[in-house]
């Protein structure tokens, strides 16, 4: 693999340069952590306050040093992450996770006013730095507006996953409803995302990013099979719902259908999984080959873009737009015209993923048009 740096003057960053950097990544956990973590705690937090017989008015103070927290991250994302991007996310979390370490030993603090707003103007702080951070960060690599929409698209994504953070701060408030696991709980996200962040040295992506080439010989594939392959299990899940309970059966097993039920169940779950193994391998592919076809700094290397598509939230979308907006180019470059719509593409990619891929896919075969490409 061909990891040698790209000319340094003006080199305009992709979303496969920002992907393929540890930096990127460990801004995205940073940021999920800090999200899940400070969803949980305000989602309960009133009631911790509560327990601790604290009155409406205390409990307000907290969220009044919240918001006055967001002027204070305002000021450290524009005028000093920008120079000292590590320390204007670091400093914070560190100063926040001493702050609400002191609760520990004295959950009285609950009820101090100073103790509250104080809290409260770092855990705002905290919470509004890193996503300006973030997008000084990305900016500052000169993507194109698809680049940057995409890339911020993903980091946003973690606000998403933090919905799930109430169900988790609620169970363990449950344990102690002193509040003291879910102080730990978001004690431990800020810990981990120090952790993560310590290792980047440089977090602006104002660098030379690195050439990454991994080619796979071009392969025709026909969008309908592709399509078909990836929409037969939602298909038969579909209909094994259907059947199981559209026309229920006061007992099932004594009446037969049991085993008949189960052994269904059994073939639509390989066939599950297999979809879902052919579904990976074609995220792999594509990547490699459309990388085979010609050299694009655009196009994560083939095992990346797999990891990307199967475990991040929104990544599948984000490649297939990033793709589409490649094979437009080179649709450009050839005299072919536009090769996808992207809007199209976009609209299928978040109502039914296999039209998507099947879009890409054709447009895929369309730019192999005059070259070597096998056909599947």
């Amino acid at each position: 693999m061909d990891n040698t740096p790209l000319p340094s003057s003006k080199v305009e960053w992709t979303l496969a340069d920002f992907l393929s950097t540890y930096r990127c990544w460990a801004l995205f956990l940073a940021s999920l952590l800090l999200a899940v973590g400070g969803q949980g705690l305000t989602t309960v937090f009133p009631v911790i306050a509560r327990e601790t017989r604290s009155d409406y008015q205390t409990v307000a103070i907290f969220y009044l040093g919240s918001n006055a927290g967001w002027i204070l991250g305002a000021f450290l994302a524009f005028v000093v992450a920008s120079r000292y991007g590590r320390p204007a996310l670091i400093v914070p979390l560190i100063v926040c996770a001493l702050v609400a370490v002191s609760v520990v030993p004295a959950p009285a603090l609950w009820a101090s006013p100073v103790f509250l707003f104080l809290f409260g103007l770092l855990f705002g702080t905290v919470r509004a730095v890193f996503p300006l951070a973030i997008a000084i960060f990305l900016v500052g690599g000169r993507p194109g507006k698809i680049d940057f929409g995409c890339a911020l698209t993903l980091l946003s994504t973690t606000i998403l996953s933090s919905a799930f953070a109430p169900g988790g701060a609620s169970w363990l408030y449950q344990a102690d409803q002193r509040g003291l696991p879910v102080i730990l709980g978001f004690l431990s996200c800020l810990v981990i995302a120090i952790i993560l962040l310590l290792p980047a040295q440089h977090l602006a992506f104002d660098d030379t990013p690195r050439r990454r080439h991994r080619p796979i010989a071009p392969q025709k594939r026909s969008p309908l099979i592709v399509a078909a392959i990836l929409t037969t299990p939602l298909v038969l899940i579909f209909l094994l719902t259907l059947g199981v309970y559209g026309f229920q059966v006061d007992d099932l097993e004594a009446s037969g259908y049991f085993e008949i039920t189960l052994l269904l169940a059994f073939l639509v779950l390989v066939i599950t999984i297999a979809a879902f193994i052919y579904f990976a391998y074609w995220s792999y592919r594509i990547h490699g080959e459309l990388a085979g076809a010609a050299p694009s700094q655009r196009l994560l290397t083939p095992l990346a873009a797999m990891l990307v598509a199967i475990l991040v939230p929104l990544g599948l979308p984000v490649l297939l737009v990033t793709l589409a907006d490649l094979l437009n180019d080179r649709g450009s470059e050839s005299g072919k015209g536009r090769l996808i719509s992207i809007p199209w593409l976009a609209f299928w990619s978040f109502l039914f993923p296999p039209i998507a891929i099947a879009l890409v896919q054709n447009a895929a075969n369309k730019s192999y048009d005059g070259s070597s490409a096998e056909v599947a």
